[in-house]
C-alpha cells in the first residue's frame, strides 16, 4: 500500500482511498484552517476594540470630573479633587481586560476568559443634574477599621495582611505585597472545561521575596505559586487553557487579577501601618 504524505494514516485502507476523496480531504483541512485564521483575526479585532471602549470609558470620565470641578470652583464651592490613576488597561467586570505591567511582573500572559462579543455604541444619556453614580467607599466600622469581606464587582477580598517594610522586595513604586493578603475571584476552571471556579490569591512570606500562591475550588490539593503574581496567574491561565485545547489570545496583568491595581484595595492598603515606612513606595490616595 501506498501511503499518502500529509494525509491522515488512520484513513488509508488498501483499495478504497480514491482520488476524489484525498481532494475532498484536503478541500476540508483548507477550510478549517482558514476558518481558524479568521476566527484569531476577529477576536483580536474585539480586543482591539474593547481595549478601545476601555479608554475612551476613562476619558470621558476625566472630562465629566473636570467638568464638575469647573462648575464647582464657579459657584464659590471650590472642592479639591485628585485621583492618582496609573492603572494599566483592563477589562474587569469578569473581562479582566488587557494591561501590561512596567515593572519586573511585566510578562505578558495569554487569557481567553472573555468570550466574544459584539462591541455596539453606547447610547446617549440625556443630562440631569443628579445623573452621577455615588461612589463605591470602603465599608468601615465606627473606629475606622476596614470591614471584611468587602466585594468589589468579580473581587472578593477577604485579608489585608500585615506590611513587610524592611524588606525591599516586598513593595515597589507602585505596589505593596503585605504578607498574609487573601482575595478570591471567579475564572475558567483548570479541571472541568465546561465551567468556571473560585481562585483563592494569598501573598505569603517566602523569605527575601514575596511568594504569590493560587489555589482553585475543585482543585484544593493543587497549588500554583511563583515569586510574581504574575508568574502565578500564568501557571493558572496556561493549564485552563491546555483543559479546553485552545491558545491564548488576551494580555492580562497579575497584580489586576490579585486586585492590586483597584483603587479601593490600593486605599485600603494604604491605611495599614507601616506603610509609610516603605522606601521606594509612593503613596497614590490622600489621607
Amino acid at each position: 500500500m501506498t501511503v499518502q504524505h500529509g494525509v491522515d494514516v488512520a484513513i488509508q485502507t488498501d483499495g478504497n482511498w480514491q482520488d476524489d476523496r484525498l481532494r475532498k480531504y484536503r478541500r476540508m483541512k483548507r477550510k478549517i484552517l482558514e476558518f481558524i485564521a479568521k476566527h484569531k483575526s476577529a477576536q483580536l479585532s474585539v480586543d482591539r476594540a474593547n481595549r478601545k471602549v476601555q479608554a475612551l470609558k476613562k476619558e470621558k470620565k476625566r472630562l465629566m470630573q473636570a467638568k464638575s470641578n469647573d462648575s464647582q470652583a464657579t459657584n464659590g464651592d471650590a472642592m479639591e479633587t485628585s485621583q492618582d490613576d496609573e492603572d494599566e488597561e483592563i477589562e474587569e467586570a469578569d473581562i479582566e481586560g488587557a494591561g501590561v505591567e512596567d515593572e519586573d511582573e511585566e510578562d505578558q500572559l495569554l487569557d481567553e476568559d472573555e468570550e466574544m462579543v459584539k462591541v455596539e455604541p453606547a447610547p446617549k444619556l440625556k443630562r440631569a443634574a443628579s445623573s452621577r453614580r455615588k461612589p463605591i467607599e470602603v465599608p468601615r466600622d465606627e473606629n475606622g477599621s476596614v470591614i471584611l469581606p468587602f466585594q468589589i464587582a468579580s473581587l472578593n477580598v477577604l485579608e489585608l495582611g500585615k506590611v513587610v517594610y524592611d524588606r525591599t522586595s516586598f513593595h515597589s513604586e507602585r505596589y505593596i505585597w503585605p504578607v498574609g493578603y487573601c482575595v478570591e475571584r471567579t475564572y475558567m476552571s483548570m479541571v472541568d472545561p465546561r465551567n468556571q471556579t473560585t481562585y483563592t490569591c494569598k501573598v505569603q512570606d517566602g523569605g527575601e521575596t514575596p511568594l504569590f500562591t493560587i489555589r482553585a475550588a475543585d482543585a484544593p490539593d493543587e497549588e500554583m505559586s511563583a515569586r510574581t503574581p504574575t508568574g502565578a496567574w500564568a501557571l493558572v491561565i496556561k493549564r485552563a487553557n491546555e483543559v479546553r485545547h485552545r491558545e491564548s489570545a488576551n494580555a492580562i496583568s497579575g497584580p489586576e487579577y490579585y486586585g492590586f491595581s483597584n483603587p479601593l484595595v490600593i486605599e485600603m492598603v494604604e491605611g495599614l501601618p507601616d506603610v509609610d515606612k516603605c522606601v521606594n513606595y509612593r503613596v497614590r490616595t490622600k489621607a
